[in-house]
């Protein structure tokens, strides 16, 4: 488990309610956005919630730093924890990081090969009004990692801090953009010859031969690679800072008039490392980014063009009615006003155009954006491109799925297909594919089976695994996650054979004796009683209660459940009316309004608000772990 500070560099940028959305925008993913808890708002809904933090932020007017805290806490490749776990491990990191009492949103992401938390907490008290600013927060974060993982029995991460924060960012660089940064570079083909320098000519020698240059800025240096990119020494190694090099080499020394004509190596932003030659892919991409910023210029030119010419029609407009007005007859004072009527509507014209300007200059700049290598490579990917997705996954960055897993034995038959049912593709390469409440997920050679793991979950990857692999199939794991692969296998009447003798025999046992798989601690369900759906009348009053409670203008959106709105939902709350009985559950910002009987209404009072439900196609709830309501 690792824990992570994302500071923002520009204040200005600083929006808790801009953090928020972004957290909790899906993105077009089923896969992306998870759990989503509000603690110590008002509101439970996350909305609400960040603009009641923005109001808190507001009675804090000294504060001159960021008032908004972004924490990330990642897991393992394969760890998938409970909501229960996680909970614990929120409130205890924030509790220890002296947020305990500070409002926060959290959203849990699985959209990566490592299941993440977001935070997004607010700084000022709730009550006090000061801001909390956490000294040498990562001290306390690697030895808080250690015992969580120690009592929740996570995979140990190792948490002593070996890098200097610029040294991190670069290795985030390089790993998210899939590019070799200039700190990386210097550090693998110049570091031992910049150490082994005796004498600042011989340290300006290195650093000509490979195409760069160090230079004095502040109080510090800096190399250069000639072409606008700068690094500070001291990010490529401790020993090359200012006072470390004075101290062995004597004071600063500029580099002389002589320079080398050729350097035998200069720095590119190229692919890093990889298992397959990515000369012609890497091509095709410096294409499309050439056509992308080419097509970016055009668009803005004819925006800008077309801003021009409709504030010209606009003056002109203006000009003519004020010719108008001087050869009317009416009084001077007459005229005046309705001069001043055609300046105010002239500037309310402009105002409009500049703001229509502005949001084609946002649509063209998302339509034309630049994308890193690895961004369009997973774009491609997901076009349908085969060699992009092998391009992801020969990545030195991609790891394979651990943890809970089906492969294949021997040589596979089918490659895998990008197809139309899929969710999203990682950066890594793993294909996400969405199976009712489960995840499957494919890195080339094996499929897990992630995030709510049910029966349609295991039977879909097993088929999936039948058409890439062939008939052997090798399940790995734990024993509970064998056992239950062996039933869905018999009860789904598979072709297929087991490489392990006693998974295979479990197999048999099961197609002999005919017995139907079962999720542990989940009785087979049976549709609700058929109950008649709330009326228009009920869904406003319940409407304007949800607005009351919100504390907010405009009416929430309040709708009667359908079947279209299976899977993970957040309880909110139960209610009677006219004799009848009804529970609200929230997804994202829609409530939805079921229709329940007597029984469940009396289980559903004993739930807090905010947990977790899994409501079926006909209306069946079922509670985080799987137990029928």
């Amino acid at each position: 488990m690792i824990l992570k500070h994302v500071p923002m560099r520009s204040l200005r940028k600083s929006s808790v309610v801009s953090l928020v959305d972004y957290l909790t925008n899906t993105q077009g993913r089923q896969e992306r956005v998870g759990e989503i808890t509000v603690t110590n708002c008002h509101s439970d809904r996350h909305d609400a919630a960040s603009l009641e933090m923005v109001n808190t932020q507001s009675l804090n007017q000294r504060a001159q730093s960021d008032k908004t805290y972004h924490l990330i806490v990642s897991f393992r490749p394969g760890e998938l924890p409970s909501v229960a776990t996680v909970r614990a491990i929120e409130a205890r990191v924030c509790q220890r990081l002296g947020f305990g009492e500070h409002q926060r949103v959290s959203v849990v992401h699985h959209d990566t090969n490592n299941v993440h938390l977001h935070l997004a907490i607010n700084k000022i008290h709730p009550t006090r009004y000061t801001l909390h600013e956490p000294y040498q927060a990562y001290r306390a974060c690697g030895e808080l990692c250690d015992r969580l993982e120690e009592e929740f029995h996570l995979q140990p991460d190792p948490h002593h801090v070996r890098k200097t924060s610029r040294e991190n960012r670069a290795t985030d660089m390089e790993r998210q953009a899939g590019t070799e940064s200039l700190v990386g570079w210097i550090q693998r083909e110049s570091l031992d010859h910049l150490r082994a320098a005796q004498s600042w000519p011989a340290l300006h020698h290195v650093l000509q031969q490979h195409g760069l240059a160090i230079q004095p800025r502040g109080q510090g240096l800096v190399i250069t690679d000639g072409q606008g990119t700068f690094v500070r020494a001291s990010s490529v190694a401790r020993d090359l800072s200012k006072l470390s090099l004075e101290r062995r080499l004597g004071p600063f020394e500029a580099a002389g008039t002589r320079q080398i004509a050729t350097p035998t190596r200069r720095y590119e932003a190229t692919p890093i490392r990889s298992r397959m030659d990515m000369r012609a892919l890497y091509a095709r991409y410096q294409q499309d980014r050439l056509t992308r910023a080419q097509g970016r210029a055009v668009a803005m030119h004819e925006a800008r063009t077309r801003k021009a010419q409709l504030i010209e029609a606009a003056q002109r407009a203006g000009q003519m009615k004020r010719a108008t007005i001087r050869l009317t007859r009416p009084g001077r004072m007459t005229k005046r006003l309705l001069s001043m009527q055609v300046s105010q509507s002239l500037r309310s014209d402009i105002r409009h155009i500049v703001d229509i300007h502005r949001r084609d200059c946002l649509a063209i700049s998302a339509r034309h954006r630049r994308l890193t290598w690895a961004d369009w490579l997973r774009q491609q990917a997901l076009a349908g491109d085969a060699e992009a997705l092998r391009a992801l996954r020969a990545r030195d960055a991609a790891r394979g799925l651990t943890g809970d897993t089906i492969t294949a034995v021997g040589i596979r038959l089918v490659a895998a297909v990008v197809g139309a049912t899929q969710d999203s593709i990682t950066k890594q390469g793993t294909i996400i594919y969405r199976v009712g409440l489960s995840a499957v997920r494919d890195d080339g050679t094996r499929l897990q089976v992630s995030r709510e793991v049910t029966n349609d979950g295991i039977d879909a990857a097993l088929r999936l695994a039948v058409q890439k692999y062939g008939t052997t199939i090798a399940v790995s794991g734990s024993d509970a996650f064998k056992r239950r692969v062996a039933a869905v296998a018999a009860q789904s009447r598979l072709t297929i054979r087991f490489d392990d003798p006693t998974l295979e025999q479990q197999r048999q046992r099961h197609v002999q004796g005919g017995t139907r798989p079962s999720t542990p601690g989940t009785p087979s369900t049976s549709p609700p009683t058929q109950i008649a759906p709330p009326s228009d009348a009920i869904l406003r009053e319940l409407a304007e209660q949800e607005r009351k409670r919100l504390q907010v203008i405009r009416t929430p959106t309040v709708r009667r459940f359908e079947e279209r709105d299976q899977g993970l939902v957040q309880f909110g709350r139960v209610e009677q009316i006219e004799g009848m009985s009804y529970a609200l559950v929230h997804r994202q910002d829609l409530t939805l309004v079921m229709s329940v009987d007597d029984a469940t209404y009396r289980r559903l009072a004993t739930l807090t608000r905010g947990h977790s439900l899994h409501v079926g196609a006909s209306g069946a709830l079922k509670l985080g772990k799987g137990r029928r309501i």
